[in-house]
């Protein structure tokens, strides 16, 4: 199915795997998961053009969504542009910030601390090929990701022989069961301002300001999320003169950040950080 994208839109593995990390890429298919079904996408004249198992007709709008294919992006680019910026809008301006599913997303981040793209992967990877639907579409096997529910059954202790770690076993065991028990309801957190939302997952161990930030941008529908880690922190020295340091990822340069690029911050983090993973080649 052929579905139109407002312009530019440029599907391309490097955006797509630093914002949802099980996305692979096969004889010029992008294959994933997309709220639970299996899909395979490629770039198309003015869009993409995607298939799956499933009924195509019923996935449209949620592939759409997904990809944020009706956004008007000519705003956001102005922004940016104005915000010295110009250069990294005309090299990766086709660049879309995902709406992902906030349950995978949350976890999938949250997995992520002293973490590269690549170690994240196979964290996720694990828990979906283990506890997760098996689904294949042409040859290619991928699992979907588990429900809370599932994972608050499997227990910490089950995570932690799989190789989880303690501390990490317990954070995604207790996010689990409150997500599931609905004491963390992802859902309503789109509703919130972004630091009602971020203030409310750092009152977990283990999520800090980026974790959270990375949630609302991801998946929360936040695009003044600002998460800083080092290709943006690098970005923001070499082009601004912010200094960055782990401790820096503070509210003084966030503030800076969302002040200086508006609703459009997030959109700037990813290019900054597309310039800075790029520029190491990876």
């Amino acid at each position: 199915m052929h579905l139109s994208a407002c312009q530019p839109f440029k599907l391309d593995l490097g955006w797509l795997q630093g914002q949802a990390f099980r996305w692979t890429k096969r004889e010029g298919w992008f294959y994933g998961i997309v709220e639970g079904n299996l899909i395979k996408v490629r770039q198309a004249e003015g869009g993409i053009e995607f298939h799956s198992n499933a009924s195509e007709e019923s996935l449209k709008p949620l592939v759409i969504s997904y990809f944020r294919l009706d956004q008007d992006i000519t705003p956001t680019h102005k922004a940016l542009r104005k915000a010295g910026l110009g250069d990294l809008v005309d090299k990766y301006g086709g660049t879309r910030i995902l709406r992902q599913d906030p349950w995978e997303c949350l976890i999938a981040y949250a997995c992520s601390r002293n973490n590269n793209v690549e170690r994240i992967t196979a964290i996720v990877d694990a828990l979906a090929t283990r506890y997760g639907e098996c689904q294949t579409l042409d040859g290619v096997t991928c699992h979907s990701f588990p429900s809370a529910k599932c994972l608050a059954e499997v227990g910490k202790e089950e995570l932690e022989r799989l190789g989880f770690g303690l501390n990490r076993a317990e954070l995604i065991s207790k996010l689990a069961q409150d997500v599931a028990a609905r004491e963390l309801p992802l859902d309503d957190l789109t509703h919130c301002s972004h630091e009602e939302a971020r203030c409310r997952l750092m009152k977990y161990p283990g999520i800090g300001q980026k974790i959270a930030a990375c949630v609302c941008l991801f998946s929360l529908h936040m695009d003044d999320a600002f998460p800083v880690d080092t290709h943006i922190g690098n970005g923001l020295k070499r082009r601004f003169g912010k200094e960055y340091t782990p401790v820096a990822k503070n509210a003084r340069l966030l503030a800076w950040a969302r002040d200086k690029f508006g609703a459009h911050a997030g959109y700037a983090g990813q290019l900054l950080f597309l310039e800075g993973r790029h520029s190491k080649g990876g």
